[in-house]
């Protein structure tokens, strides 16, 4: 019995620390037009603001991330046109392929946030609002 107990402990403990580790915000500098697309790793997610944008807005922001799905490293990109201009992003993967991510100003109060995600496949990518 109490080696039982024991291990539905253990397993108890493991769940939480996987569980934590996927919730880790992690905060980075958002890029002002220059974007180096070398070197990737599962879980990688850049932003970068693109002072001109392919659909005609005077100001962008990319969102490019990086899963692994069926031993591949895949990635998806998202473009959001926005007012406000921000320096800083902070982001969780939520499931394999998708992110909440948070644009926002350091020294102001100005933000947007939403979900960012790919598909398993590499073929395409969507965003939405955080449930």
């Amino acid at each position: 019995m109490k080696k039982l107990l024991l291990i539905l402990f253990c397993l108890s403990i493991l769940y939480q620390c996987s569980y934590k580790n996927d919730l880790e915000e992690i905060i980075v500098d958002i890029k002002k037009d220059s974007y180096n697309d070398s070197t990737h790793y599962n879980k990688d997610v850049n932003v970068v603001f693109l002072k001109e944008c392919w659909f005609g807005h005077d100001g962008c922001y990319l969102v490019d991330m990086y899963f692994k799905a069926s031993d591949t490293l895949r990635n998806a990109k998202i473009f959001l046109a926005a007012a406000d201009l921000y320096d800083k992003a902070k982001y969780n993967w939520i499931t394999d392929t998708s992110i909440y991510i948070t644009l926002y100003d350091a020294r102001g109060d100005s933000s947007v946030s939403f979900k960012a995600s790919g598909t398993l496949d590499g073929r395409g990518s969507g965003i939405g609002e955080i449930d």
